[in-house]
């Protein structure tokens, strides 16, 4: 048991659950760079990996669904680097810096990422927008 909960009132413990929320999303945020990262340096096939995916199973024991859309997560929410080492900007910018915040989950990204298959690049914004709500 975390020390002194009980003596909080309600309104504190629930302020301490939307941080701990917030706390795990921006971390879920970092995670994604940081499989970005991976995948830019190929690093699959440097381990002797058919994929990206298949490290990530074995090496966090995630199933392949899981680790597969949290490759195609972070490929959205990525800054991509050129051969010339120029920095293009995210697919999804809107909801790569709505995740930095902590803002959305990994499973906000992925159907703002879906609903966004039908729809052009101005209509990010809003969307990112509702999934806030």
């Amino acid at each position: 048991m975390i020390d002194g909960l009980p003596l909080l009132s309600t309104d504190d413990v629930l302020r301490r659950i939307v941080g701990k929320a917030m706390e795990i999303r921006t971390g879920e945020h970092e995670l994604m760079e940081m499989i970005a990262e991976l995948d830019r340096r190929g690093a699959a096939s440097e381990l002797g990996y058919k994929d990206l995916p298949y490290v990530l199973k074995h090496a966090v024991r995630w199933d392949r669904t899981v680790a597969k859309q949290w490759v195609e997560n972070a490929a959205l929410l990525s800054a991509e680097i050129t051969p010339t080492g120029a920095e293009l900007a995210p697919k999804l910018p809107a909801t790569a810096s709505a995740a930095a915040e902590g803002a959305l989950s990994v499973e906000h990204v992925k159907v703002v990422a879906d609903v966004m298959k039908n729809l052009p690049a101005e209509a990010e914004a809003a969307v990112v927008d509702f999934a806030r709500e």
